[in-house]
């Protein structure tokens, strides 16, 4: 089923429930089988200490934010946190636009892009179908654990 967004004045469709259960099959980031590299491994963790806002934003596309994305930690802040970028993709299509302008959540930026007619892709695991939005988020983490 099919449920859609008013995202900045834009309509998003997004099937949260196929996406739900494309991501439960997928390992975490920090998994061996997906990375497991260092950065990966603290994003995972302080991923989920991210405020509810932002929890919610991902949740209500049907994205687990401890996987499936390719993270990059692009640099470590004066004031201790680190600046992280993420990919992440769910099952949708932003109609009458190709993307979307950044959305801010608090301490968070996401882009949505449609990736309709981009599959494959070694950045989409080969599960998830067409329509595809993916979705960019860049924040300033700190352990929370």
């Amino acid at each position: 089923m099919v449920e859609q967004f008013n995202i900045n004045g834009q309509i998003v469709n997004v099937d949260v429930q196929k996406t739900k259960a494309l991501y439960e099959k997928l390992p975490l980031i920090s998994d061996k089988e997906h990375c497991g590299c260092p950065e990966c491994i603290y994003y995972t963790k302080v991923i989920t200490h991210t405020s509810p806002a932002i929890k919610l934003f991902f949740k209500q596309f049907g994205i687990d934010p401890r996987k499936e994305a390719e993270v990059w930690r692009a640099c470590e802040n004066d004031n201790g946190t680190y600046y992280y970028i993420a990919d992440y993709h769910f099952i949708g299509e932003i109609q009458d636009v190709p993307e979307l302008d950044w959305i801010n959540v608090e301490e968070a930026s996401f882009g949505l892009t449609n990736r309709v007619g981009e599959l494959p892709s070694p950045m989409i695991p080969e599960t998830f179908t067409s329509p595809i939005i993916e979705l960019i988020a860049k924040f300033n983490l700190r352990s929370g654990i």
